[in-house]
């Protein structure tokens, strides 16, 4: 099968491979879209603290199953799946408590392990979810980053008739606030300097969008609020302004949601914290019930996930696909990778 492998810094190289011989348990996957995601990007860019090249990455995917080991029981050949990129050592207190997100032995499909930026992918059996037949194949390997939001979210302790704001409006950002609002959050502010992005999360339903570097986010927020300050907020961001915006916003017992991966540890204010009773959860990954969840609400088509791509190639470009990535260019959202020729 053909493979797509960076085998240095920001070089990707398409590779003929023999495919991995299953164990009993595993299941082998025809591929047909995956998700480009900003991990990924790190990856490439030799930024990621520990993963790097040699490498086959992509963990947002999608396709069918074609192969099963002798001992799988909950899929056969046939059946539309998505992927769950974790996996965890299985015998630790959190595996065992279905925590896998947090086991100390944690590996990652498309890192450690072989990824989807191919024709296909043998993955075991506990790292597939079924998918609706009626999904497309963006919408089933885009659960992956609606179970992001999910969790994210399942950390705020009420979200019915609250307020929020999301900080950062890139794919996970617009999930995030779609989520909010899927569980009832009454208002929802969204941050982000890229006028794209704005409009994007306005079109999606953000009940009010904010320039944070040409207007006053406290400042609107609190007038748009009625003279209070906000519930919650999530930082999609990662960037020591939105951390301490998230701070500045939230009331006092106010609680905020780290989903983005911090390039450089921020300073802390740590006053608005402590003296006045914030909670600041970290956020990692999912666990399987927020794929359940994920997979109702593009289902129930609260979440709209096709609206954030802007661009596919095929795994014959995808060198050209991260150098658009890299670009950063303020037009570009969602890439997906396809395994066929467009």
């Amino acid at each position: 099968m053909k493979q797509a492998i960076l085998t240095g810094v920001k070089t990707i190289e398409l590779q003929e491979v023999i495919e991995r011989k299953l164990s009993e348990k595993d299941i082998l996957v025809q591929l047909e879209v995956c998700g480009l995601c900003g991990s990924d990007l790190h990856i490439f860019e030799g930024h990621h603290p520990v993963i790097g090249p040699p490498v086959v990455m992509g963990h947002e995917f999608s396709g069918r199953v074609i192969q099963c080991g002798t001992e799988v029981k909950g899929f056969k050949v046939g059946d539309y799946v998505a992927g769950i990129p974790a996996i965890g050592c299985g015998r630790c207190e959190h595996c065992l408590q279905g925590k896998f997100n947090l086991c100390e032995d944690l590996q990652v499909i498309g890192g450690h392990v072989p990824g989807a930026f191919a024709e296909s992918i043998v993955v075991p059996e506990d790292n597939l979810v079924k998918i609706p037949e009626q999904f497309t194949a963006t919408e089933g390997a885009m659960v992956e980053s609606v179970a992001v939001a999910v969790h994210a979210v399942s950390h705020f302790s009420k979200i019915k008739g609250q307020t929020f704001a999301v900080l950062g409006a890139g794919p996970i950002g617009l999930l995030t606030f779609q989520v909010l609002k899927a569980f009832g959050a009454k208002r929802i502010f969204v941050s982000d300097p890229n006028e794209t992005r704005r409009v994007l999360a306005e079109t999606l339903g953000a009940d009010i969008v904010i320039d944070p570097v040409h207007e006053n986010l406290l400042k609107i927020a609190f007038e748009k609020n009625n003279s209070q300050k906000l519930d919650g907020a999530v930082d999609c961001a990662g960037l020591e302004m939105t951390l301490q915006q998230a701070l500045t916003i939230t009331k006092n017992g106010g609680e905020i949601v780290i989903s983005a991966i911090f390039g450089k540890n921020p300073t802390i204010p740590m006053r608005l914290l402590q003296r006045e009773e914030r909670r600041l959860f970290g956020t990692q990954m999912y666990r399987k019930e927020d794929f359940e969840t994920a997979i109702k609400l593009i289902q129930q088509q609260r979440i709209k996930v096709e609206a954030l791509v802007t661009n596919r190639f095929d795994l014959d470009h995808i060198q050209d696909a991260f150098t658009l990535a890299s670009s950063r260019a303020s037009h570009v959202g969602k890439i997906m990778i396809h395994p066929q020729s467009l």
